[in-house]
């Protein structure tokens, strides 16, 4: 279940910071490129690029514009699947943003394991969907590459959402996720022993309070 606000008994558990920690930020830089190298020889086997040969010049330079374009939009819907999936999972308030040249969102909402894979899983799924079938269409030729390009930026791009999905599922059951767009708190239910803890603390606390007070 997802929340507007933190539950009571909830602590803090773990932080996901792409952006601030270099070791885990260069590791998904790596394996975005090499999907990126491994994707682009896919292509070559598929299709080929004997269009090269084949296409004017300036029928190339419009599919280099619809490229940039596509990839442009595709960068703002990519966000917005990511928003409208927080958004069914719990009315709570989204942000849109750029950092540099990446784009993110973010919610106010607290998000339990199975909705945040969703919402991490969501625009590669979707997005990966509508991308093989216009490959099916244009299946050779420029307008291929055009497509199959897209469809690399989506891949590689999902890097970052494929390791939060990776952490979200080593986290305990019962885990609850706040997302800002630009890093992920991890809260978890406090355990019985925890609770067990703190209600000692909060008789011991009263009965001393008690005993000052009839001194």
């Amino acid at each position: 279940m997802c929340y507007k606000n933190l539950p009571e008994g909830y602590v803090f558990h773990d932080k996901i910071d792409l952006q601030n920690n270099k070791k885990q930020f260069w590791l998904i830089q790596g394996i975005g490129i090499l999907i990126m190298a491994i994707m682009f020889v896919g292509g070559y086997f598929i299709a080929g690029v004997g269009f090269l040969d084949n296409e004017d010049l300036i029928t190339l330079i419009i599919a280099l514009i619809v490229l940039i374009v596509g990839y442009v939009l595709y960068i703002i819907l990519h966000e917005a699947t990511h928003g409208i999936v927080m958004y069914l999972s719990v009315d709570a308030k989204l942000n849109f943003g750029f950092v540099g040249w990446a784009a993110y969102v973010g919610s106010t909402g607290y998000f339990d394991k199975k909705h945040y894979i969703l919402i991490s899983l969501a625009p590669l799924v979707v997005w990966g969907i509508i991308f093989a079938v216009l490959n099916v269409f244009f299946h050779s030729g420029i307008w291929f590459w055009v497509i199959w390009f897209l469809q690399i930026g989506n891949v590689s791009g999902a890097c970052g959402d494929l390791f939060c999905i990776y952490k979200t599922i080593t986290y305990p059951k019962n885990v609850l996720v706040y997302d800002t767009g630009m890093n992920m708190t991890v809260y978890r239910m406090k355990t019985q022993e925890e609770l067990e803890a703190e209600n000692e603390q909060t008789e011991t606390g009263t009965a001393i309070n008690g005993e000052s007070s009839i001194d």
